[in-house]
């Protein structure tokens, strides 16, 4: 006859061998196995951009979440959000105009959104970088060469500094450098 009682396991207050080297096992090889399979189970594997591993990250998003400061990509534009507002007039449908700065050519416009569209926020990969020299004269595209944390050469024309001059950008200046994969989302001065 089989008694409940028998059946239920049976604890002590120290554990068994068995379960010790269990327990002291299980957190190297969860780690193991993490570090193993996060990129499988991410779905996104690590890129090298500019030096080093980036995850820069693509997330949809309704209207109604966009915030001052974010970066959304739409139309295939980068765009960084100044103001997001509401708007209905009587009994219509809700629309939301953003606000933002074209991030290629640093114009300010203005776009208006339905309550339902949805857009794509990116959050780009961030690198420090220095002003290495300034190339072209005359009729030539001017290009500023710039120099990463690996002192890899990254060369921008000076159009994506936005009203400014290459003589307000001297060798050494600092420049926060936005990127999305091997796209460059956003050219920052460091003041």
């Amino acid at each position: 006859s089989s008694d409940f009682r028998s059946a239920a396991p049976v604890f002590s207050a120290a554990p068994s061998q068995h379960r010790r080297r269990a327990m002291l096992g299980r957190p190297t090889l969860v780690a193991r196995a993490l570090s193993r399979s996060l990129p499988v189970v991410s779905g996104i594997a690590p890129r090298a951009t500019l030096g080093a591993v980036r995850w820069s990250t693509h997330d949809s998003l309704a209207v109604t979440e966009v915030r001052k400061g974010m970066i959304l990509m739409n139309q295939g534009q980068y765009w960084e959000v100044k103001d997001w507002q509401p708007a209905k007039q009587g009994r219509g449908a809700a629309s939301y105009e953003v606000t933002y700065d074209e991030l290629d050519t640093g114009k300010v416009r203005v776009h208006k959104f339905s309550s339902g569209a949805r857009v794509t926020k990116v959050e780009p990969d961030r690198s420090d970088c220095e002003v290495m020299y300034h190339t072209g004269s005359g009729n030539e595209e001017k290009k500023v060469v710039l120099a990463d944390a690996d002192y890899n050469e990254i060369e921008l024309p000076m159009a994506r500094f936005h009203g400014m001059t290459p003589a307000q950008l001297p060798e050494g200046t600092k420049v926060l450098l936005y990127t999305d994969d091997e796209a460059i989302v956003k050219v920052s001065v460091r003041a």
